[in-house]
């Protein structure tokens, strides 16, 4: 039978780690109530990164990237018909999945470079002043390459780029990298896309475009990282749209 003494030692021990779990408690209590009323601004931070948006300037070229044609070819044509540069370039996307095998029984239908182009001359921008790059393109990495070797044979000093907001960051990362500071970048987000940096997390479909905004970036980074550290040859990059 264990002595008095002894039975004070072990009545002692677990108060201690009474008290230590008492403690372990309320940090984690103070802690989940830091992350509930701060978590807002943190995810409003997290939606707002993705955004990049440099003031409207006279420009040489205004280049609308693949994708969302309706929202970035209007806008695209309302900054053309404001005069903020004298020509459009369309970038060219992979065939939708489908097309070729409708072609095969003889039916063909407007790739999205067509429809943006059509749509531009509905918006009554001269076909004369829509440039085209006929090489397709499966991420952005790959459009900026493609735009990079059209500039080879189209010199130019400055480029409005029309995207839409969460993809204004990446574009802009990918452009001024690849494009170098010679050319110099206006990031132009589409006013009117309703993606909202300030409550992405309440909508699916903006939800979605953070999370693959940031596996791009993941990617764009790790080989931006390669490449200063090991040199110029690269990792091929995960394709990212």
């Amino acid at each position: 039978m264990p002595s008095v003494e002894e039975r004070l030692v072990e009545s002692g021990g677990k108060l201690r780690l009474i008290g230590r779990l008492g403690r372990l408690l309320a940090v984690m209590i103070f802690l989940g109530i830091g992350v509930y009323f701060a978590s807002p601004y943190l995810l409003t931070s997290v939606g707002r990164y993705l955004v990049t948006e440099q003031p409207l300037v006279k420009a040489d070229l205004i280049l609308v990237l693949s994708g969302q044609i309706p929202l970035r070819v209007l806008e695209a044509a309302r900054i053309y018909h404001e005069r903020y540069a004298p020509k459009i370039l369309l970038t060219n996307e992979l065939r939708e999945r489908g097309s070729e095998e409708l072609l095969r029984v003889g039916i063909r239908i407007p790739d999205s470079q067509e429809r943006a182009i059509t749509l531009l001359q509905e918006l009554h921008v001269p076909r004369n002043d829509i440039l085209v790059i006929r090489e397709r393109a499966d991420s952005t990495r790959s459009e900026m390459q493609t735009v990079a070797q059209f500039l080879k044979y189209h010199p130019l000093n400055s480029l409005i780029i029309v995207t839409s907001k969460s993809h204004t960051t990446r574009a802009y990362k990918i452009f001024s990298t690849g494009l170098g500071p010679q050319v110099r970048v206006i990031m132009h987000p589409v006013p009117n896309d309703p993606f909202d940096p300030n409550r992405w997390w309440r909508d699916r479909t903006d939800a979605k475009d953070v999370l693959h905004e940031y596996e791009a970036l993941t990617d764009f980074w790790r080989v931006w990282l390669w490449t200063k550290l090991v040199g110029e040859s690269a990792p091929p990059p995960v394709t990212v749209r």
